[in-house]
């Protein structure tokens, strides 16, 4: 070893040894300071070394068996573990879940059954007008009827949206009816429905949540479709006369009676919630209008009676073959049925059967005749 290595030696020891010199240099001045700025009556913890004896065990056994948590013991007559308000205050709690958004539930109006549902949750709010816009182009092809929902959270409710629609959500919620008169909805528009929410999904960078199974869901609706068919039932009551009968004085019974023409061409009977109870059409071709009823002239006049759209049918079909005997009357008509028989107390009867028997299957299969869900089936 020559004398440059035994010299760089020297100076690193010395540098070493000054570093540690001065590190002590620097602790003793700190808890110099540390005692000047504490009473020395104070104590503080950080500045002890505490034995390891005079930690408290946080579990203990006590002389009777059981076990005792920070000196309560498990057995109160509460059945309670005490916690002091200290240890409350202090204590952080790192192992709670994150707080996660619940999906809210359907919109009254909608039922699985007949619906299908998809929620899309954005993580910023989207702006309706720009989510409806969209959605227009990416359905236009959608045959069935689809509904598109907000959830307004200050609300707190869903709200059905069009293109009038303002404001700005994290969720919305499309819903396509799978069943009505028309029929069970197609396979093609069920999937051009499902990929069309998840094309819309990813266009506005969210989440569709729960995309059903295809078999399943048209499964389901074909079997409610066919339950549907048999129940779709309608009761006609005819007048018929061998002389043709005035619009005007149509017009008039019916108006006196509380019917009221409507756009259809038909006059309606209507509840005090403005559902149809039945209705009376022209038998034949021509449909009744305002402007021309004073010309019209039939030899036929339809009451009709939609079975699963009315909630006592019972009641409604008496009252609708009261008016039509009104109308015999004061028409110069004859009542028959839909073979052109006329109606006797033997046919009443039976139409009376019916509507029982068709009325109960469908309550006993969840749809109340009458009801929101009855009235979207039965729906054209």
């Amino acid at each position: 070893m020559n004398t440059l290595q035994v010299a760089l030696i020297g100076i690193i020891v010395a540098v070493v040894a000054g570093i540690i010199g001065f590190n002590k240099w620097q602790e003793k001045r700190y808890w110099y300071r540390a005692n000047r700025a504490l009473p020395n009556a104070q104590r503080d913890p950080l500045r002890e070394r505490v034995d390891d004896s005079e930690i408290p065990s946080a579990l203990s056994e006590p002389e009777n068996g059981k076990q005792a948590i920070n000196g309560h013991d498990r057995g109160d007559a509460d059945g309670q573990i005490a916690v002091s308000l200290e240890g409350k205050r202090n204590q952080q709690i790192y192992n709670q879940p994150p707080r996660q958004r619940v999906h809210p539930p359907l919109p009254d109006r909608l039922n699985p059954r007949i619906d299908c549902c998809i929620r899309i949750e954005a993580v910023e709010p989207i702006e309706v007008p720009r989510f409806w816009a969209a959605q227009a182009e990416v359905f236009d092809e959608i045959s069935r009827p689809l509904r598109w929902y907000a959830f307004d959270d200050r609300e707190n409710q869903w709200r059905r949206i069009n293109g009038n629609a303002v404001g700005a959500h994290h969720w919305f919620l499309a819903a396509l009816q799978l069943v009505d008169r028309g029929g069970v909805v197609s396979e093609g528009d069920f999937l051009r429905y499902t990929r069309g929410v998840q094309r819309l999904a990813d266009q506005f960078r969210s989440v569709p949540a729960g995309i059903p199974s295809r078999a399943e869901i048209l499964e389901n609706a074909k079997a409610l479709d066919r339950f549907c068919a048999e129940v779709d039932v309608q009761i006609a009551i005819n007048l018929v006369a061998m002389q043709p009968m005035l619009g005007s004085h149509i017009f008039t019974l019916a108006e006196a009676e509380g019917l009221r023409l409507e756009g259809d061409g038909s006059f309606h009977a209507r509840a005090a919630d403005s559902r149809t109870l039945y209705m009376l059409s022209n038998g034949e071709t021509a449909l009744f209008e305002r402007s021309t009823m004073a010309g019209l002239r039939t030899r036929r006049l339809n009451l009709i009676l939609d079975l699963p759209r009315v909630i006592d049918a019972a009641s409604e079909f008496e009252e609708m073959m009261r008016f039509a005997v009104h109308l015999a009357k004061k028409l110069g008509a004859d009542v028959v049925d839909d073979n052109g028989r006329p109606f006797g107390a033997e046919s009443i009867n039976a139409i009376r059967t019916r509507i029982r028997h068709y009325q109960t299957r469908m309550s006993e299969e969840g749809i109340p005749p009458g009801g929101s869900l009855a009235r979207r089936l039965f729906s054209a």
